[in-house]
């Protein structure tokens, strides 16, 4: 598909690499060979492309897992003593904890300003663990 990265929180700027193709008879190709239809983006992960000949959609697979918010209190791991602990309010988390990428890929890594501690935040929750069942 399009070789720009995924980026949750910002929209594209560019559409799918494919070029648009046009019917035979086109008006607008035969005045002009190079001419380059742009992609439209419909809504996420559909674009369109629109001429006078016709439209063509394309369809990008999406992840439709819900991502994990790294301010939810219940991902927090402060220390004990930390006075932030309890705290909800986004603005003032937004203050006190510095999110930024993991290592790794795939979580935040997220640190308390006033306790020092920090921890990782997986951008997915993990699926729940299948158990085998007893042979018998």
């Amino acid at each position: 598909m399009s070789t720009t990265t995924f980026n949750p929180f910002r929209r594209r700027e560019r559409g799918p690499d494919k070029a648009f193709s046009h019917s035979e008879g086109c008006k607008i190709q035969a005045a002009d060979p190079t001419v380059q239809i742009q992609w439209s983006e419909v809504e996420t992960g559909h674009w369109r492309a629109v001429c006078q000949c016709g439209s063509e959609d394309v369809y990008e697979e999406t992840d439709r897992r819900v991502r994990r918010d790294p301010y939810d209190p219940s991902t927090f791991r402060h220390a004990g003593q930390c006075e932030h602990r309890d705290t909800t309010a986004p603005a003032l988390l937004r203050a006190i904890l510095r999110v930024r990428d993991g290592v790794g890929g795939g979580y935040w890594w997220v640190q308390c300003a006033t306790c020092e501690h920090g921890w990782q935040v997986p951008h997915y929750p993990q699926p729940p663990m299948r158990l085998m069942p007893p042979t018998k």
